[in-house]
């Protein structure tokens, strides 16, 4: 963090500026993938005419998207690796932090190149072996993955919470979607999606809000069946309906900083850019 002594009358509506332009990166750093060969460019004129006298002192901020700074940080999204390609574009994709609920005679879970997402193609595989009869019943609770998010996620009672997420699937579906304790034993809340065979053949989103019973600061995401089937998924997300102005940032987070009344912000840090693969990393010239 700089120091320096600029006007503050303008402060709000340029942090307000900045962490738009922070809330697109963050998406992007987690949803999607950038494409090689894109150019923009900057022109700068440096000549002594326009130039200002710089203040003796400053005060300003700067972000840089490492330590989950913003992923996990000021974005105020509770899924971790919601698009299934903490990996990259290529099958089979790192799925974690997602965790399989059941064994590999009730569930097989993987990732294919199957989303309706040109940009992301990676979506989640289901194949439920185990159903509510028969010879190879389901769990008690079904069986399906679970996300603790970044940090365990921070659930708050009677506080809504936005949750979406595309389902694709040629059987009947069921699923269940709960927030629940960190062993996955205690439901704070939860919703549960039907549809017969026709209803899910396209990739459909859904949305939906939950409302926690009690406080949990350590809850993770669980999405459950009993029905035997292949279920895709892909982009699931959980977010606050009570976020910073409404877009998308942790409230106590960025208010701290909009109290901070930062007159500039830094953007972006050099630890960030040389420790991108050069295809991802920001081209300034």
């Amino acid at each position: 963090m700089s120091t320096m002594a600029v006007p503050r009358a303008h402060a709000g509506h340029r942090l307000r500026c900045v962490l738009a332009v922070v809330c697109a990166l963050c998406w992007a750093s987690s949803s999607v993938r950038f494409v090689a060969g894109q150019a923009g460019q900057l022109s700068v004129d440096a000549s002594p005419q326009t130039a200002r006298k710089m203040p003796d002192k400053m005060f300003g901020i700067f972000f840089e998207e490492i330590n989950h700074a913003g992923a996990g940080g000021l974005w105020a999204e509770l899924v971790s690796n919601r698009g299934f390609e903490a990996g990259g574009p290529n099958t089979p994709s790192n799925i974690e932090p997602w965790f399989i609920i059941g064994n590999e005679s009730s569930i097989i879970v993987g990732t294919d190149r199957t989303s309706c997402f040109e940009r992301n193609p990676v979506a989640l595989r289901m194949e439920v072996l185990c159903g509510s009869k028969g010879t190879n019943v389901c769990p008690s609770g079904g069986v399906g993955v679970y996300n603790p998010g970044y940090w365990g996620m921070n659930i708050e009672r009677r506080k809504g919470y936005k949750v979406s997420l595309h389902i694709r699937s040629s059987d009947a579906v069921s699923l269940t979607i709960s927030l629940t304790s960190s062993d996955g034993l205690h439901k704070l809340a939860s919703r549960t999606i039907t549809g017969g065979k026709k209803q899910f053949t396209n990739w459909t989103k859904i949305q939906f809000r939950l409302y926690s019973s009690q406080n949990n600061t350590n809850s993770r995401l669980q999405i459950t069946t009993t029905k035997t089937g292949v279920v895709w998924l892909d982009q699931v997300s959980v977010m606050p309906s009570d976020t910073y102005m409404g877009h998308g940032f942790r409230k106590d987070l960025a208010s701290m900083l909009a109290n901070l009344k930062p007159q500039f912000l830094k953007f972006p840090g050099l630890s960030y850019l040389q420790l991108l693969h050069p295809r991802l990393s920001y081209i300034i010239t």
